[in-house]
Order: structure tokens, then C-alpha cells, then sequence
């Protein structure tokens, strides 16, 4: 029988599909059959704190402080993939920031609990908390009970995301609220053997520490002996997690303009055309191919100054991320370019990785960068 592509997609915090970010433009090149002519059905779900109508207002400032609305969305792909779900149907997960979190939280409870054959509310809320049970892990007997009783079991072909959040870029909270982060972190950084193909873009310009990467990791439980710990697993196809210029939404796109006012910012255009690139490679079919826009002059965005109007970087300071602890972390061609382009241009991860012999600048390029 025809196959079909189902893709969810989530969105960054407050964003919407007029946002402009990297999950939207996306989603609008989505051919709507694959090169077979089978079809590729979509589902968008915006960002944590889009609500409308009067709890607009406390859902934006909730949705963005705490996370608030993080279960609703995994519930809401969770259910929309069980009733849309058919044999022999490829799955696609594509999100930014917390949308990343979201896909990367969905790809977990379906490893731990299949897909459900019958959908309902009660249904999902009962696989959630399920899904939620530390106790009990994807391989234990207990799940493999669980599934067989209510679900199918299926593979995910493709899991895409910007500069995942890990722990949702927010203040700590009390455990006691209910809408704590606590609530949220994903159970694990490793990736399931289910899914094949996993492909993350990292930014190399954002120095918030509350906006710290969360990459796909190995732990010592998954590894055979003498196997990597920036390996893939046997079962994966295909994981990388590759470096842009940029901060957090640099990558994920939704600003109007770079670092130097320059409209529209182009550095997304370079993650997103890469991330399109694997899916097509993956069986995705676009409209398409994204040719981004010559970006080597654009300036990243200097979010840890921006952040709440300044008054962040008066309370914390600058932060570099850590590059070489995740599987398969890559450079990607474009960041030397800007090296090479922008007198003066060195990202402080960058620099770091340079100088623990973790990165090697290609030849021709001089490290460290002159101002002149």
C-alpha cells in the first residue's frame, strides 16, 4: 500500500505562523506529495503562549516564564499522529527552541508508548502519564505490556530541530509550582534507537546560560565497550548536530533584522536550508530547495544584551556553550566564510573548541582572527 509522510512541527515560545521563524518557513515548503506522489500531511502547532482571548495575556507571560503549556502541545502531537497514524506511514518531527523540546519530548513518548489505536482524551492523558514514569523505561517488560495492550509500534524517520532549550531558557523555579520546569525536562538527552535519522543546528553567538543547548548525548548504559561517546547507535542511520553563526534565534529565525539593523536578518536562511537538505535526503519532499541568501556579512544578534530590555546581563554574566560533549557535533562551512569575511569575528565557543584541539580551522584561515 501508499505510504505517507506525516510531519508535526512545533514552534518557539510565542511564536506563531506569521513569526517568520525557521519551523514556518519550513512547514510552507512542504511539498504536498512526496517524489512517489504519496501524500505528505502537515500538521503546525505554534509556540507555548500563542492563547487567545481573554488568558491571552497570562498565557504569553506564563507560557514564556515557566513553560506552561509544554504538555498540552506533546499531548496535542501525541493525539494528532495516533488518529492520523497508518502502517507503513514515515514520521517527521521539526521544531525550534521549546518547539524543539516539544518534538524531541514526543520522539520519547512514542518510543515509550507507541501510538495509540484509540485516541481519545483519557487515552492520551493515561499514555502521557505513562510516558512521565521514570520508573518504568521503553524496555522494561511493563512497557512492552503497556504497548502491546494499546498501541502500535513504529519507527521515526526524521527528527529536525534549531537549537533545542533543554531547560526551557528560564529562571529556576519552586518545585511546588505547578507549572515548574521541573515538570519539563526530558528524562534523558539520548537519542532512541527508533529514530533514524536525528539532525540538530547549534548557534555558535548565544551566551545566555539560561539558554543553554541540550544535544543528543550517549550514556554509559546505551555504549557497547569501546564504543564512542559521540557515536551514534547501530540502529540510527544518520545523527549529526552542526554549528551555525548566530545566537538562539539567529538559527531558529523570527527577528526582523541581524545584529547591525540589517532587514530581514539572513543568518536563519543557512540552518534552515541545511535542515531541508537532510529532510529531503531523508524522503521529504519540498516545493523547493531553499538557496539561502549570501549571509557572510550579516551580524548575529547580541541576545544576552538584549534579553528583558538589558536588565538580564545585569544579573548574569556571558556564557560560552560547550562544544565536542554531543554526538557527531560539526562546523559548518559557512562559519569559516564569516572568519574569513567579518575582521574580528570569534565566537567564544568557537574559540574554546579551537583551543582544546576539538576544532580545526581549515587551511587559509588565520586563528586567531585579526581585527585589521
Amino acid at each position: 500500500m501508499a505510504t505517507r509522510n506525516l510531519v508535526a512541527l512545533f514552534d518557539g515560545t510565542w511564536s506563531r505562523p506569521e513569526s517568520g521563524t525557521n519551523v514556518e518557513r519550513f512547514c510552507r515548503l512542504i511539498a504536498p506529495r512526496d517524489a512517489a506522489g504519496n501524500p505528505q500531511v502537515v500538521n503546525y502547532l505554534p509556540g507555548v503562549g500563542t492563547g487567545h482571548g481573554i488568558g491571552h495575556l497570562i498565557g504569553h507571560l506564563i507560557g514564556g516564564a515557566f513553560g506552561y503549556g509544554l504538555s498540552a502541545n506533546i499531548k496535542d502531537g501525541y493525539r494528532w499522529l495516533s488518529e492520523t497514524f497508518a502502517p507503513g506511514d514515515a514520521l517527521y518531527l521539526i521544531g525550534f527552541s521549546r518547539g524543539a523540546f516539544t518534538a524531541r519530548s514526543l520522539g520519547g513518548m512514542i518510543r515509550k508508548c507507541g501510538l495509540l489505536r484509540s485516541a481519545d482524551a483519557a487515552g492520551v492523558d493515561a499514555a502521557y502519564a505513562f510516558y512521565r514514569d521514570t520508573q518504568v523505561k521503553p524496555g522494561d517488560d511493563a512497557a512492552r505490556a503497556w504497548r502491546a495492550a494499546r498501541s502500535v509500534e513504529t519507527r521515526i524517520r526524521f527528527i529536525g530541530v534549531w537549537d533545542t532549550v533543554g531547560d526551557l531558557g528560564i529562571p529556576d523555579t519552586a518545585a511546588w509550582v505547578p507549572f515548574s520546569r521541573k515538570r519539563y525536562q526530558f528524562h534523558d538527552t539520548d537519542l532512541s534507537r527508533i529514530v533514524q535519522y536525528a539532525y540538530q543546528a547549534l548557534a555558535l553567538d548565544e551566551h545566555r546560560a539560561n539558554f543553554k543547548p541540550t544535544k543528543w548525548m550517549r550514556y554509559p548504559a546505551t555504549m557497547a565497550p569501546g564504543e564512542s561517546r559521540t557515536a551514534r547507535k547501530p540502529e540510527q542511520i544518520d545523527v549529526e548536530q552542526r554549528w551555525f553563526v548566530g545566537s538562539h534565534s539567529d538559527i531558529g529565525g523570527g527577528y526582523a533584522h541581524d545584529g547591525a539593523g540589517h532587514t530581514p536578518d539572513l543568518l536563519p536562511d543557512l540552518p534552515l536550508a541545511w535542515l531541508q537538505a537532510k529532510a529531503q535526503a531523508a524522503g521529504l519532499a519540498s516545493t523547493a530547495p531553499l538557496v539561502p541568501a549570501d549571509a557572510v556579512a550579516a551580524i548575529p544578534r547580541n541576545s544576552y544584551a538584549e534579553f528583558l530590555g538589558g536588565l538580564y546581563q545585569l544579573f548574569h554574566r556571558p556564557f560560552n556553550r560547550t562544544f565536542g560533549t554531543g554526538v557527531n557535533e560539526t562546523v559548518d562551512q559557512s562559519v569559516w566564510a564569516h572568519v574569513r569575511a567579518l575582521a574580528g569575528y570569534a565566537s567564544g565557543t568557537l574559540a574554546n573548541a579551537i583551543g582544546d584541539d576539538l576544532v580545526a580551522p581549515p587551511a587559509g584561515i588565520r586563528w586567531p582572527p585579526t581585527t585589521a
